[in-house]
């Protein structure tokens, strides 16, 4: 669809559109038949304090673009105040429009909630992050809420799927594939019964094509598998995809980043958002093992 000036005309901007998520996100928008476009880094949505062109016409704009990390929000807090800041410009020429967008945001559903709250966890709006990436993930989110802007805050639990690629302290699967390709030892962090809630990507990208579409969304949304796996579970669903393939593993103490169990109550996603995770983790780790490949 195209303007009367001859540019097209966009339902949504997706900011981070080069990362794993993001990337996920434009696909998911293009399966849906919604337009949608992209930026990046190299191609910034806010040059000199101007919005793209192409941007303006958007109704929703979708913010999953971030320099941190468990690790790297310990290592190097200097980049928290810098994600910030990119928010605080684009926030800031949004409320000016005559018809504000959307704001739909990736928060992390793994660190923002901790004791003495107990998984599952609902959508609290005052948690108790478990480490430094969730508690900046979470001032991010009332940021957003306090700009007067409509926004919605989807607290992705450990999304895991093709394009994920190993970061410092994230990305579990990432590194165990890696090591298994590399014929290296697979490194376990923390005890093997712990449990995290692994959602598959696509589906945390079709939340944000819900997000984007529904009539009127909460401010804030759980976006879950809705079920717990521990690490050894994630081992056993790993060795007979990678088979022949594989190594020794090596277990080590829990890290300060980590949490020993995350679980999110999915059941506000699939009420207001009609969404609900279809990826199951043996079919996720699957996929993700055929792309790992090809790298």
């Amino acid at each position: 669809m195209s303007s009367g000036r001859g540019n097209p005309v966009y339902e949504v901007a997706v900011v981070g559109a080069a990362g794993f998520l993001g990337g996920a996100i434009m696909r998911a928008f293009a399966a849906a038949g919604t337009g949608a476009v992209g930026y990046t880094l190299g191609r910034p949505m806010l040059v000199d304090g101007v919005v793209a062109p192409e941007a303006r016409s958007v109704r929703t704009v979708v913010w999953c673009a971030s320099r941190i990390n468990p690790r790297l929000a310990v290592e190097q807090p200097h980049l928290i105040d810098k994600d910030r800041a990119d928010l605080d410009d684009a926030l800031g020429r949004f409320s000016t429009w005559e018809r504000p967008p959307r704001i739909v945001i990736f928060s992390s559903g793994g660190t923002v909630y901790g004791p003495p709250a107990t998984p599952p966890f609902v959508e609290d709006p005052d948690p108790n992050p478990v480490n430094d990436y969730g508690l900046a993930k979470l001032m991010i989110e009332r940021h957003v809420r306090d700009s007067g802007l409509e926004s919605v805050a989807l607290r992705a639990s450990n999304a895991y799927g093709p394009g994920q690629k190993p970061a410092p302290g994230q990305g579990v699967l990432a590194h165990w594939m890696s090591a298994v390709m590399n014929g290296e030892h697979v490194h376990v962090y923390g005890e093997p019964s712990a449990t995290r809630d692994y959602v598959y990507v696509d589906d945390v990208a079709r939340a944000a094509v819900a997000a984007h579409a529904v009539e009127v969304a909460p401010p804030i949304v759980n976006i879950g598998s809705g079920i717990a796996t521990s690490l050894n579970d994630l081992l056993e669903a790993l060795r007979p995809v990678v088979a022949p393939r594989w190594t020794d593993v090596v277990v080590h103490g829990a890290r300060d980043t980590d949490t020993a169990h995350s679980l999110l109550d999915v059941t506000l996603a699939r009420e207001a958002l009609g969404w609900r995770a279809e990826v199951d983790i043996r079919r996720g780790v699957e996929m993700m093992w055929a792309w790992r490949q090809t790298q």
